[in-house]
């Protein structure tokens, strides 16, 4: 039997006409459109001069670790999120939320190793006492984001805002990604043609903190990053884009701050001419990113990354690329992703300028010297479900306690391997890391992508030589994690590591 669109949407409304989704009228009732439709508090005069929503954010999830049998997962988030605009030109969103959860193993190791949730914040213990070598209890923490845009013609937009961005067309982005936590950032765009050129300022952080008076509370040392992006569209199927990092410490270790002006110029190439790749004083990372478009419906893209230029096994040999294809349709989307990142890549010879925010990757979560395959399949059916695969293999050299073997990008590459002409991929303590997640979802209102979850996540580790070392969290007990959620999902969050 073939249904046209109408007829099953009239099956899936009478289908819940029985819990009073409708008035007496026979038309939505107030309770179905703020359900399935409508953001909960919608504020406007006219579209052209003013209009806000208000919604909540939440996410209540629950699983328990078969791979760990005394632990349960949880997750308990309450926040807001407003969003609007005056006139046609302005608009602003603000959101913020209160978590408290507890995670699988590894994610707690790394925690711990860190001082951070993984794209969030620094944490507080819950009532919490050390148990073990981790903590038992779980972790309070906390997040806001926000941006004002300004669009001044249709050639021009200005963002001035506290999150995150992301370049690139894949999954995961070598140049930058949205797998660290929130920053402040000033983004300009312009658009002129088949060009569009972006110059981003952002201000992060080194958890490291500075020494200042005795008896005062230390604070974080800041350093901070531009990065400029110029895309083209070479034809309706083609587009090329080039890339330009820099990152400098702005403030020493008494938290004097170090700006100069040359830091800020707009026009890139610039700081690769004026410090070069290898600058003792600055990073500066340059790359470039490709898309095709092969039919109307399959994709290939790919990046590549040079942080530094040297001989072919050269421990200045700085360098990571990423290829990918994608299918999609009107029922979803597959993805197929590879990517390689040489050891040391990301550092430098201060720690302190590493391509890093708040103990976290700018990049691709696994840091350097990897070898990454990730396939995922998204496929939506009978208009409110959805079914998300997805299957990650990485092949990963590792770091021992006493040795340095490019692989942990928070560490200076001057304390790398005494063999600086024989760096190779994988090399250190090698390990695969297999990680699958596949779960079902009910779509109840896309305004905030309000959905019920149910799935299940397998993280596993085989070590070949390996053993207790700096990144020991990846050699965790086997994670075979049942879920179920209620949520709003609007931002990404990054567990498969």
């Amino acid at each position: 039997m073939i249904e046209s669109e109408t007829s099953k949407y009239k099956a899936s409304d009478s289908a819940v006409n029985t819990i009073g989704y409708y008035n007496k009228q026979g038309k939505k009732s107030w309770f179905y459109r703020k359900f399935y439709d409508e953001s909960l508090f919608i504020l406007h005069d006219t579209v052209k001069k003013f209009w806000a929503t208000i919604d909540p954010l939440f996410n209540f999830q629950f699983g328990d670790d078969k791979g760990d049998s005394a632990r349960k997962v949880s997750q308990n988030t309450r926040g807001f999120i407003i969003q609007g605009g005056i006139g046609p030109k302005f608009s602003f969103s603000s959101s913020f939320f209160e978590d408290q959860a507890t995670f699988p193993y590894y994610v707690d190791s790394y925690i711990q190793n860190y001082k951070v949730i993984p794209g969030q914040g620094r944490v507080k213990l819950i009532n919490s006492t050390l148990g073990g070598s981790f903590y038992s209890n779980g972790y309070d923490f906390s997040v806001s984001e926000s941006y004002l845009s300004f669009s001044p013609s249709s050639h021009f937009n200005i963002q001035l805002g506290q999150g995150k961005n992301f370049i690139g067309d894949g999954y995961r982005s070598l140049l930058l990604s949205d797998n660290s936590f929130d920053y402040p950032y000033l983004r300009v765009t312009s658009t002129f043609g088949r060009f569009q050129y972006t110059n981003l300022y952002c201000l992060l952080m080194n958890t490291t903190e500075a020494i200042l008076a005795i008896g005062t509370e230390g604070l974080f040392q800041r350093k901070a990053a531009n990065f400029q992006y110029l895309s083209w569209s070479a034809t309706n199927r083609l587009e090329i884009g080039i890339f330009q990092a820099l990152i400098w410490k702005a403030s020493d270790t008494n938290n004097r701050q170090c700006y100069n002006l040359n830091y800020f110029d707009p026009i890139i190439g610039v700081s690769a001419a004026r410090y070069g790749l290898a600058d003792d004083d600055h990073n500066v990372l340059l790359g470039s990113t490709i898309k095709y478009k092969i039919t109307n419906n399959i994709l290939a893209y790919g990046q590549v990354v040079i942080d530094d230029m040297g001989p072919s096994q050269s421990i200045k040999n700085k360098t990571g690329y990423q290829l990918g294809l994608k299918y999609y349709n009107h029922l979803g989307e597959l993805l197929l992703e590879y990517n390689q990142v040489r050891p040391y890549t990301y550092t430098d010879d201060n720690y302190a300028e590493n391509y890093t925010n708040y103990n976290q990757a700018l990049g691709d979560p696994l840091g350097a010297n990897f070898k990454e395959f990730i396939a995922q399949v998204n496929f939506r059916f009978a208009k409110h479900f959805a079914v998300h695969l997805q299957a990650n293999y990485a092949l990963i050299g590792g770091d021992a306690p006493s040795a340095n073997n490019g692989g942990n990008i928070f560490l200076s590459d001057t304390s790398g391997t005494k063999n600086m002409t024989s760096v190779k991929m994988g090399q250190g303590l090698k390990g695969t890391l297999n990680y699958m997640d596949g779960h079902i979802s009910y779509l109840m209102n896309p305004k905030t992508n309000m959905n019920v979850v149910l799935g299940v996540t397998y993280r596993g580790f085989k070590e070949e030589n390996y053993g207790p070392g700096i990144n020991a969290y990846i050699n965790s007990p086997t994670t075979a994690l049942f879920y179920i959620g209620f949520r709003t999902s609007i931002t990404n969050s990054y567990f498969d590591f």
